[in-house]
């Protein structure tokens, strides 16, 4: 409800003069009487418009206009009552009839309900100076039973405004309509088609929930329905509003990167607000307003949380956030209906910016890493296939052909199976662990029958389908071999997983003296090998990955870390 002051927002410039009554009197005395003026309403009940205590059985309420034309010489446009009330009623202008909301009934049976709000011509030989008197005869008997008070307003002014008042009230909140499924469908198509970034979903249901809003808020004045559905609506716009405000929070939750504790922290909070806000405060236009200002507040708090922690956009989001409460600390009531739907517009605008510069910047290193992954993948084959590799697997060969040609078939075969790999997977984006540790796999065979070394694989993999790109830890082996100087003996190289918020792939290699005495800067960090790796996680991962490395007397271990989320949502993505 607390929407349909923005929605419904007309400047005091454009609105014609009105007339307003601010008390009521009501009888439940069933008198057809009562259709006229009644001088002495002394036993009749005194109320200020409020609203009207809804009862099961047919009452009557007058009230009085105070139509003062003199000073405009006339009314130029013809007059009409405009009533806005949660019952059904018959409508007298100092005792002449002068139309129906619906069937007044003395039972559900017999009552046919009248709309939430209605608009009669009053007419012109009544419109004269002085005090009129509004009788209405009043029917409730389809309001819920546990609906005790219902809505009542009224006043006049020109028919051709009050008649056309609903739908220029409704037209800036439609262009904001048409904007806001825009956004909302953009953002969506987004999510599924490449990004895969959980903020744009959000995002998305963040315009969509506002949409929806915006529509449960203008059904009454666009398309109008009778007094029983007003509870509903009124109970639609509330789970609106606490969605509104949910995936506000949630849009900044997962904008910026938050541990998962963290998040599920936020997100707890606003729930058990909210829930809070709907069991101990009543009404629904003040629980609906309550429950969207605590998404906002929590919001406030979760951007705070990232310029605390120095996250890029932090700071921007925050001023759009403070910029948009800002007016209702300094106008209160005013800012509903004044300045809410300006603030919350360049609030969303600038969301959607953040979004739409997010997106180029990551699309941009997404580019440049493919450029780099690909001149490294080459570079990498080119190591591979080097003209004094392929000069030592020949004589390799042609000795073992002299002398144990089973030996020589067998190397083939490992070396066939491990370019058979290779040329299966290279060209892919992402790789299932498994098959990543059969081409590791393979290629140790390979090199065992060259080193004359026994290999051997091992570790702890819980989960094999989790999806990296291809070579990762192929390129660690490689490297492994390629600094140590293996002469005999049998060689360990280890993998083990680790997975809780973030996930873990811990590889080890036994080191020998020439790697221990050359120190850990020459293991990796200048390599191709390492510039593969990196280029190549950054294209997958973006930023939410590291590569740390530790190298003693023994060993030489490297721990690649990566958000469990991200690595899901790779795995999802090429499913």
């Amino acid at each position: 409800m607390f929407f349909l002051m923005v929605c419904h927002g007309v400047s005091a410039a454009e609105e014609p003069r009105q007339f307003h009554s601010d008390t009521y009197y009501v009888t439940t005395v069933d008198d057809p009487a009562y259709a006229a003026p009644v001088a002495d309403k002394s036993v009749w009940s005194k109320r200020s418009f409020r609203g009207i205590r809804l009862q099961d059985r047919n009452i009557w309420v007058q009230f009085d206009f105070v139509i003062d034309h003199q000073k405009e010489h006339q009314l130029t446009q013809p007059q009409g009552l405009f009533i806005g009330m949660s019952a059904t009623y018959q409508a007298y202008w100092d005792g002449e009839y002068i139309g129906s909301n619906g069937v007044v009934g003395s039972d559900k049976s017999s009552e046919t309900p009248g709309q939430i709000e209605h608009v009669m011509l009053l007419p012109k030989q009544g419109l004269t100076p002085g005090v009129h008197t509004v009788s209405l005869k009043v029917s409730a008997n389809h309001h819920p039973p546990s609906q005790g008070f219902g809505m009542f307003y009224s006043f006049v002014s020109d028919y051709p405004h009050l008649v056309q008042r609903s739908f220029k009230q409704a037209n800036l909140p439609l262009v904001m309509f048409g904007a806001l499924l825009l956004m909302g469908l953009y953002c969506l198509v987004l999510y599924f088609s490449k990004l895969r970034q959980v903020s744009y979903l959000w995002f998305s249901g963040l315009c969509l929930s506002i949409l929806l809003l915006f529509v449960a808020e203008s059904w009454r004045g666009l398309w109008g329905y009778s007094y029983d559905w007003h509870v509903p609506r009124l109970n639609a716009v509330l789970v609106l509003s606490c969605c509104v405000g949910l995936m506000l929070t949630l849009f900044f939750a997962f904008f910026f990167k938050l541990k998962i504790k963290q998040r599920l922290g936020w997100i707890a909070l606003i729930v058990a607000a909210q829930a809070l806000i709907l069991l101990v405060f009543n009404g629904y236009d003040k629980r609906s307003l309550l429950v969207f200002l605590m998404g906002v507040g929590v919001s406030t708090l979760i951007c705070a949380q990232g310029v605390y922690t120095r996250q890029k956009n932090a700071r921007l989001m925050l001023a759009g956030l403070l910029v948009f409460v800002a007016p209702l600390v300094l106008f209160g009531r005013d800012y509903m209906e004044q300045y809410f739907f300006v603030s919350f517009a360049v609030l969303m605008a600038l969301m959607l910016y953040t979004l739409i510069q997010t997106m180029q910047g990551r699309h941009q290193q997404l580019v440049q890493s493919q450029i780099n992954a690909s001149r490294l993948e080459l570079e990498l084959v080119k190591r591979n296939l080097q003209p004094h590799f392929i000069l030592n697997t020949l004589t390799a060969v042609e000795e073992w052909i002299e002398d144990s040609p089973a030996t020589a078939v067998k190397f083939i075969n490992a070396l066939a199976d491990e370019f058979r790999y290779m040329a299966q997977l290279s060209s892919l984006p992402t790789i299932a662990l498994k098959d990543e540790i059969e081409l590791c796999q393979s290629h140790l065979r390979v090199m065992e029958y060259r080193a004359n070394i026994t290999f051997v694989w091992t570790g702890q993999v819980s989960d094999n389908q989790v999806h990296l790109p291809p070579g990762i830890i192929l390129t660690l082996v490689e490297n492994a071999i390629s600094h140590n100087h293996y002469r005999q003996g049998e060689v360990v190289f280890a993998l083990t997983q680790t997975v809780t918020d973030k996930h873990c792939l811990i590889f080890t290699a036994p080191v020998t003296k020439k790697l221990a005495s050359k120190g850990l800067s020459s293991c990796l960090s200048t390599g191709t090998g390492n510039q593969y790796i990196e280029a190549r996680l950054k294209e997958c991962f973006g930023t939410d990955w590291s590569m740390t490395e530790t190298l003693d007397e023994s060993q030489w271990q490297v721990t690649l870390t990566m958000a469990a989320d991200t690595v899901q949502r790779v795995e999802e993505g090429d499913r």
